[in-house]
């Protein structure tokens, strides 16, 4: 048997949230395992470091700002991928937003969380919703919807979502997010039955706890990220970045036709 290589030569990927933490790794892996990649994010700025390391690599690379949250700009990512790039092979809706408050406050009751966790203590409002289900669920549904016709065409096409742990064991305060990721995984299984037809998978990388800036107050204390992860991960630390790219790059590959609508736990055994 031949040993087995993640050859993504040819094909074009979509990196949403490509400027730092997962996405980045994401986006430095497809591109090391062949793949040409458009990376966005909301500014610039923070994709160009990253744009310049893929092309060092031969690799084509091209930064769009966009925000996930609006479909028009979804469809520019798209329309500028296939135009500089050639093609949309793969998508990773990789953008996301955390979030831990109280759904309601309670005067009489006080938290740890509160003496470092910015804005706990300030009322969860209907903005704070929309937010949250705007970036982590309708950013998913936007590119989706815009990559969907070119891959139903071209009878090929893989789409990674980046969901998280929370969807399957709720977290105090921050329950609101746990809906977000929950949605995600449930879109993933009822895009994977629909699209099943024009070979698309459609697959889930969810998360553990991972050293990124998505909750800084966590990861940015030395002291603080080491009991939790004594408390939390069995492994007794938190994953890299590089460690939940590894996964996207299998589900993006030929080798990973077989699979879809399904959830890839990377925890170090948390829900086990």
């Amino acid at each position: 048997m031949e040993p087995i290589k993640f050859d993504l030569s040819g094909k074009t990927a979509i990196v949403t949230g490509a400027g730092r933490g997962i996405g980045k790794s994401c986006a430095l892996a497809l591109a090391a395992n062949g793949a040409n990649v458009a990376l966005t994010a909301r500014s610039t700025d923070e994709i160009e470091a990253v744009t310049d390391e893929i092309k060092e690599m031969g690799r084509k690379c091209i930064a769009v700002t966009a925000d996930v949250r609006k479909r028009t700009d979804a469809d520019t990512v798209v329309a500028k991928t296939i135009e500089k790039l050639g093609s949309v092979d793969i998508l990773v809706n990789n953008a996301g937003v955390y979030m831990m408050r109280p759904l309601v406050q309670d005067p009489n009751w006080t938290s740890a969380f509160s003496e470092f966790v910015p804005g706990f203590e300030d009322p969860f409002t209907e903005e704070d919703w929309d937010f949250l289900s705007d970036v982590n669920v309708k950013g998913v549904i936007n590119f989706c919807q815009a990559v969907g016709p070119y891959m139903m065409k071209q009878k090929w096409g893989r789409i990674i979502n980046i969901g998280s742990i929370d969807a399957e064991k709720g977290v105090p305060f921050a329950a609101h997010y746990c809906a977000t990721k929950g949605a995600v995984k449930s879109f993933t299984k009822g895009l994977a039955h629909e699209w099943v037809r024009y070979k698309i998978t459609v697959n889930c990388v969810s998360p553990g706890f991972t050293s990124t800036p998505l909750a800084p107050w966590v990861y940015d204390d030395p002291e603080r990220a080491k009991l939790t992860a004594k408390a939390m991960v069995p492994m007794r630390r938190f994953a890299s970045p590089d460690e939940i790219a590894t996964p996207v790059v299998y589900l993006a590959s030929e080798q990973a036709s077989f699979v879809t609508g399904e959830s890839i736990y990377i925890d170090g055994g948390y829900l086990a």
